[in-house]
């Protein structure tokens, strides 16, 4: 029974202490940088599901509180056999968003994505092209540090999540 007190003792104090981090703290802003990793899946067409990465500056802060505009550069693999031929996607651009803190721990924002894509497959030559993607998506923060987010995009994925890390 002692154990059991002294444990929920333990975690209320944590909860607590968890809590007092996050008064008065913006989730994204000027000077802050992410770098995360997420997962995503495009319904669209081929219904593939690839892995990016990212990292994010917060660049300046906006006309209003709470609102900041980051810009950064990400990168993203896909690969599928599809019927007889194996697809592979290459993604690499930059993206540029503002973001917006609605509620506390919570980071919303849109934004832009400028990349560019190579695809290679064993059935016909090698492709590439320029695209730009828009996405809007948040950001919810489990601590100071590390946050888990969902995102919609009009490009490479139209579903994703992931983790990310401030610092």
């Amino acid at each position: 029974m002692k154990k059991i007190f002294l444990s929920l003792a333990l975690l209320a104090s944590f909860i607590f202490s968890a809590q007092a981090q996050f008064d008065g703290f913006h989730t994204f802003e000027q000077g802050s940088s992410l770098i995360g990793v997420n997962v995503g899946v495009k319904l669209i067409s081929d219904k593939h599901t690839a892995v990016s990465a990212f990292y994010e500056y917060g660049l300046s802060k906006l006309f209003v509180d709470k609102c900041t505009f980051g810009g950064g550069i990400f990168g993203g693999y896909y690969s599928d056999k599809l019927r007889e031929k194996k697809l592979k996607i290459y993604t690499a651009g930059v993206r540029a968003n503002v973001h917006y803190q609605f509620i506390d721990r919570l980071d919303t924002y849109v934004g832009i994505a400028p990349n560019f894509n190579i695809q290679t497959d064993n059935t016909a030559k090698d492709e590439a092209e320029f695209a730009c993607h828009f996405h809007v998506g948040g950001r919810y923060y489990l601590n100071n540090w590390l946050g888990l987010f969902a995102e919609i995009s009009t490009g490479f994925n139209n579903f994703s999540g992931g983790v990310s890390v401030r610092f």
